[in-house]
């Protein structure tokens, strides 16, 4: 008897030709020298236009399995029923993979079969971590996505990940860096995933030791030891922020090149939040965006130079203070950490402008009083004057009201603007960036 593998294939590949669907990943196993070492049975059903082999958002940051089957993957389970009965297939042998939509499907099959099959080798797709019993966490599982993946989101796999081996299993997982969604061609050509596959039986743990290293992510989207960020006040490392920053400087990394002498703006989500709105606001400037949301001055400290200076910036558009002052540090900090920016800008690049914004006005509900506020902008003010090549955007005075607070009307949520907001913010600095038309 021969082992069999189910193949099951992604978005693009749909349709009715029954042909589609072998364009990707399929010719891995019928490379001579894999047929002759690995001789098996590969049933590559095709999904119908319009259908999913499972009916889950591809692109939300979680999901959540129906209780029952998709039609189509229905349809593809009775194929396999069929081929197992017509031919000699090993039912201990019986092993499944698939690509963005198909690694969903690769999940859907051991989270509702982990009695069927032997192994599993997901790429770039996900499933609902909450349906990870122990049983499904005792199924070999080698699972692939790139950390840079736009189409599904990586933290997709990392959760399945995550819930198997909180369930006590021991799955395998590369993660690449630089692939975007295609991580597909790197997984099935890894020298060991054929080996691996096939030496495992089903009901039996995996005793296969790799010789092949784990993907090493670049040190930019690994956050750091907390003792690493200079400066002194606050940090922030919870889960949410962490992952956050590490998948922005990824982003950042991927773009260095494209960015290289750019206006940057740099700082916390009120930067992030310009998106795509940047570039249209100052459609005569070569922009990038380098605010990461709840970012403190520490983390802008740290990340500086990878992220900003060895672009070679045209200028430097900085507004960052704000998260500090909720987590309660001393204004005086905050411009000392704001001091250290400044000089290393101005040591690394003498004749760059930097532009620095005053603190937005907020609201003491949100942990940032305007008088914390105002003394803040009070030693920038002061700073800015004494600094060469540094220029001040009042972004406070036009925007308080006349407790100093943030208006709702501009500031919904009393922290970040909204479009009237950011229309008011690019008013403020056209004056500063006109004078950098080339």
């Amino acid at each position: 008897k021969y082992p069999l593998v189910l193949f099951f294939h992604g978005a693009g590949e749909r349709g009715s030709d029954n042909a589609a669907q072998l364009k990707h990943g399929t010719n891995l196993f019928t490379k001579p020298e894999n047929r002759a070492q690995f001789p098996c049975f590969v049933l590559a059903p095709q999904c119908p236009h319009g259908q999913q082999w499972v009916n889950m958002p591809w692109g939300n940051d979680s999901g959540t399995r129906p209780p029952q089957p998709s039609a189509a993957m229905q349809l593809a389970l009775e194929a396999l029923d069929a081929v197992q009965k017509e031919f000699s297939v090993d039912p201990q042998r019986l092993y499944v993979t698939g690509l963005s939509m198909g690694g969903y499907a690769t999940w859907d099959c051991i989270t509702r079969f982990p009695d069927r099959f032997a192994a599993a080798a997901p790429i770039c797709g996900g499933g609902d971590e909450k349906t990870v019993t122990p049983a499904v966490a005792k199924v070999p599982v080698w699972a692939f996505h790139s950390f840079d993946d736009n189409v599904v989101k990586v933290k997709r796999t990392r959760q399945m990940i995550t819930a198997m081996r909180a369930a006590g299993g021991s799955p395998k997982y590369f993660e690449y860096f630089g692939l975007g969604h295609n991580s597909w061609d790197k997984a099935y050509s890894e020298p060991e995933l054929l080996p691996w596959m096939f030496a495992q039986r089903l009901g039996e743990p995996d005793t296969y030791t790799l010789n092949t290293k784990s993907p090493e992510l670049p040190a930019v989207v690994q956050f750091p030891d907390l003792s690493a960020f200079p400066g002194k006040g606050p940090l922030r490392a919870m889960d949410w922020f962490r992952n956050l920053w590490c998948e922005r400087r990824g982003q950042f990394w991927l773009a260095r090149e494209r960015d290289r002498g750019a206006v940057v703006f740099l700082g916390d989500s009120i930067t992030q939040g310009w998106g795509k709105q940047l570039e249209k606001e100052f459609p005569h400037l070569k922009t990038a965006n380098r605010g990461i949301s709840g970012d403190l001055t520490r983390g802008v400290l740290y990340r500086l130079k990878e992220d900003v200076l060895d672009l070679d910036p045209k200028a430097v558009v900085l507004l960052i203070g704000t998260n500090d002052l909720e987590e309660n540090a001393d204004p005086s900090t905050v411009a000392d950490n704001i001091r250290l920016i400044l000089d290393a800008c101005h040591a690394r690049h003498p004749q760059m402008p930097t532009i620095v914004c005053k603190v937005m006005p907020s609201h003491a509900s949100k942990n940032r009083p305007a008088d914390k506020i105002r003394q803040l902008n009070t030693l920038i003010e002061t700073m800015v004057k004494t600094t060469p090549r540094c220029l001040l955007c009042d972004t406070y005075s036009i925007f308080a009201d006349a407790d100093g607070n943030a208006k709702p009307e501009e500031f919904p949520d009393r922290l970040h603007p909204n479009a009237a907001g950011y229309a008011k913010f690019a008013a403020a600095l056209r004056p500063l960036l006109d004078e950098l038309k080339p």
